[in-house]
């Protein structure tokens, strides 16, 4: 079952340019089972959604925000099934591990 009652698992997106790739520690579990994602809907204003969450705890975090200049949205992304639990997202882990590196080595190179 997925636990939503941990803003501990956030520190994932506060840490974001010090991780080396995902899926990364958990701040809760420390199991490598840590993912990331987040989901531009408005591009004028950048407003979107982000979700953090642990294949290995079921810790997860979802919140809105307005997704920093440097992530787009992952292409296999079916909006429709996107949802508060990271159901749908847990499904393309590994797909979204691939994108979030691709952003990641890319923002440090800047």
């Amino acid at each position: 079952m997925w636990k939503d009652d941990n803003d501990k698992i956030d520190e994932l997106f506060l840490t974001l340019r010090e991780i080396k790739e995902f899926p990364a520690a958990c701040p809760l579990c420390n199991k490598n089972g840590a993912h990331i994602y987040m989901h531009v809907y408005d591009d004028k204003t950048r407003r979107g959604g982000s979700w953090s969450w642990c294949s290995e705890c079921h810790s997860f975090l979802h919140s809105s925000m307005y997704v920093p200049e440097y992530w787009r949205n992952c292409s296999i992304i079916e909006l429709e099934r996107l949802s508060v639990v990271p159901i749908y997202l847990e499904e393309v882990k590994d797909k979204l591990d691939e994108h979030a590196n691709s952003i990641i080595s890319h923002i440090k190179k800047v």
